[in-house]
């Protein structure tokens, strides 16, 4: 069967083409998706940066075209610390005020992650945010100065 040569190029170049179309941040690294424990630990730093496993930030978890069980699984993780840091920051004390700024942080960094995504993890950043102020809202002024300063601070290094 003879082919022409006219109809082939076309061809060679469409897995190309369609990688173009997507993009190519198609990977989230896998340090994002070793469970809840993994970002909570790195939290410890907030506000100052932080890195899951010491090499990526929150918002590098969160990329385009994120295929869809990477997105489940990493926003499962994030909405179960968001949940955690929420229930603590209603307390008082010095634990309540570093679960305040963990909260913020996770939020805001997240927040920043998901700027250039196409709006794929808005309802994501959404729930992390309501899990993350439940309790807040009721735990008057001082917490929410300390998630405030988390959240910049997410929003600036997360």
């Amino acid at each position: 069967m003879l082919v022409r040569r006219s109809l082939l190029l076309p061809l060679m170049f469409l897995p190309l083409l369609a990688a173009a179309c997507g993009g190519d941040d198609e990977t989230t690294p896998i340090v994002c998706l070793e469970g809840p424990a993994k970002i909570e630990t790195a939290l410890v730093t907030a506000p100052g940066p932080v890195l899951i496993d010491g090499t990526v930030p929150i918002s590098g978890c969160l990329i385009r075209n994120q295929p869809d069980g990477d997105l489940v699984n990493f926003g499962s993780d994030t909405v179960t610390v968001a949940t955690r840091l929420g229930k603590e920051s209603g307390g008082s004390g010095p634990a309540a005020i570093a679960a305040a700024i963990r909260a913020g942080y996770l939020v805001g960094a997240m927040e920043k992650g998901s700027e250039d995504t196409d709006g794929i993890h808005a309802a994501l950043v959404d729930r992390v945010r309501s899990a993350a102020t439940y309790r807040l809202e009721r735990s008057g002024e001082g917490a929410q100065v300390h998630y405030d300063a988390g959240l910049e601070a997410g929003r600036n290094t997360g």
